[in-house]
């Protein structure tokens, strides 16, 4: 079960979209999920064997998110934080039970 207090960090989980500007053009651009834009969630960086692991399943997976369950998340998404945004490369939903969650990610270049 997930420690209420380690919840401290605000994030959103962003989808790519097509939108329109105020003059009706269409474009494609990463937007906040709706009808919830903010979700709270605790961070660590992974260091040691979790990141050894990481990096032996050819990824480049940093960052680990985890959060209460959120359903229909995939891995087409991100996560920004703050001003840094990663890219989702792994979504655990812990012992399949729909409590909590754990994503593994990696920092997008900008």
């Amino acid at each position: 079960m997930i420690n209420p207090g380690e919840l401290r960090h605000k994030i959103q989980f962003l989808e790519y979209k097509t939108t329109k500007d105020e003059e009706g053009i269409q474009k494609k651009e990463w937007v906040p999920i709706e009808p919830i834009s903010e979700y709270w969630a605790s961070r660590y960086n992974l260091h040691g064997r979790e990141y050894f692991v990481a990096q032996q399943a050819q990824s480049k997976a940093t960052v680990k998110f985890k959060t209460r369950y959120i359903k229909d998340i995939t891995t087409d998404m991100r996560i920004k934080h703050g001003e840094e945004v990663f890219n989702i490369v792994y979504i655990d939903n812990i012992k399949g039970l729909n409590r909590e969650m754990e994503f593994l990610c990696e920092l997008v270049d900008q």
